[in-house]
């Protein structure tokens, strides 16, 4: 069965002529791109590489006698027209990447992502489903032979009254300015005789070589990390998204953090937003604004009821310390953020399921904020559409938005 992976690139074009029978056709600054494989596609994240782009995928592989995903990285020029063959990489997803960009030249790349080793046979039901977290290291030509698997993994049981092995998953990577490359994910410890257990936050480095330099966990006892899909490094200090989550069957109540650290130490800043109060708060992505004197923006999912029944896509700002500005949260609906007159709405009131996925600067100071909407009677038949809205960088509406059929 082929699959279809679709890539949106949006961009800004003016044209102005006298004479239309005249003019001629406007280069197209715009495009919708659909790439097929043998297997099922889907995208993970995109990056800017000079002459065009970079999609990190998964490709989920079906055999008649076995199944498994594997990363696969496409390149395109700045159309969006492919560039070579779709190169897949077995050993494990990715999720996250960066490109290895020296004196404007890409020589290689870095994705972060999961290998799961599955035994059905283990005693400990914590074993069954084993995770690691996997560093996928590729040359610019994408030559298999040239390909660096780093794996963060636990092979052996804590102790022979322990048995229950740790899982480590992969999340975002950045790269610092001296070329070193941080990581950000979590870890599982496993309970005996039981399945779940919280998830905590690790924070390592590895140099040019792809060598562990440091390694940092940090806890919050009963408490779980929902880690957002980027981590920031600037002048020595590290700084991402989070939500500390209390996990009780479908229903999660969860605050936001803002964690900053300098490399191998411990929170120098970990502002809380929202842990007073009982909801569903999830961000889902962190990046800067355009000028770095004004921070970063947020955007992520808010929802009164606690299995997320009640869901507006949220955007909150965030100053270069790590402290959430106070005010700056505002909420967005599907529905009722395209009344007339109408900017955010007030964070309880969802008249459609939206989340939020991913943000971008903007070169006016704001940010685009891009989610998803879950159809209703009201607006549509019951499908997902993507909601974009675009923000002043004071978080205030200024349009919105919806992809969709």
């Amino acid at each position: 069965m082929r699959s279809i992976l679709l890539l949106f690139a949006l961009a800004l074009t003016v044209a102005a002529c006298n004479n239309l029978e005249d003019a001629d056709p406007a280069e197209r600054n715009t495009f919708v791109k659909f790439f097929e494989g043998l297997y099922d596609l889907s995208a993970s994240s995109i990056e800017v590489i000079p002459g065009g782009y970079i999609i990190l995928g998964n490709e989920a592989v079906v055999l008649s006698d076995t199944t498994y995903v594997r990363t696969v990285l496409i390149e395109t020029d700045e159309n969006g027209n492919r560039v070579g063959d779709i190169h897949s990489f077995g050993g494990g997803t990715g999720k996250s990447f960066k490109p290895i960009v020296n004196s404007g030249t890409v020589t290689g790349y870095i994705v972060v992502g999961d290998s799961i080793y599955i035994d059905p046979q283990a005693e400990q039901a914590a074993n069954v489903a084993i995770a690691s977290m996997r560093i996928l290291v590729v040359n610019n030509t994408f030559d298999p032979s040239s390909v660096k698997n780093v794996y963060i993994t636990d092979k052996t049981p804590l102790s022979p009254s322990h048995p229950v092995k740790i899982d480590f998953y992969g999340g975002a990577v950045n790269l610092s300015s001296n070329g070193s490359v941080i990581v950000l994910g979590t870890f599982k410890e496993g309970l005996i005789n039981q399945q779940a257990a919280p998830e905590k936050q690790l924070l390592f480095a590895l140099n040019n070589n792809q060598d562990s330099t440091w390694f940092k966990t940090y806890d919050l006892l009963t408490n779980t990390y929902a880690n957002a899909r980027s981590v920031h490094y600037s002048n020595g200090k590290i700084i991402w998204a989070t939500a500390i989550a209390d996990v009780q069957g479908d229903f999660t109540s969860s605050y936001i953090a803002i964690p900053k650290v300098s490399e191998e130490s411990v929170f120098e800043n970990f502002d809380p937003f929202g842990q007073n109060t009982t909801q569903l708060f999830l961000p889902q992505d962190i990046q800067p604004a355009r000028s770095a004197a004004f921070g970063y923006g947020v955007v992520g999912t808010y929802s009164q009821a606690t299995d997320g029944s009640e869901s507006n896509l949220f955007f909150l700002r965030v100053d270069t310390q790590g402290n959430i500005i106070p005010g700056s949260d505002r909420y967005f609906d599907g529905i009722e953020s395209f009344g007339l007159g109408v900017t955010d709405v007030p964070k309880d009131e969802s008249s459609i399921v939206d989340t939020g996925e991913t943000l971008t600067s903007t070169s006016d100071g704001g940010f685009v904020l891009a989610g998803t909407m879950t159809t209703n009677p009201a607006k549509g038949n019951g499908g997902k559409d993507i909601l974009l809205v675009k923000v002043t960088g004071q978080g205030d509406m200024i349009w919105a938005k919806t992809l969709g059929g």
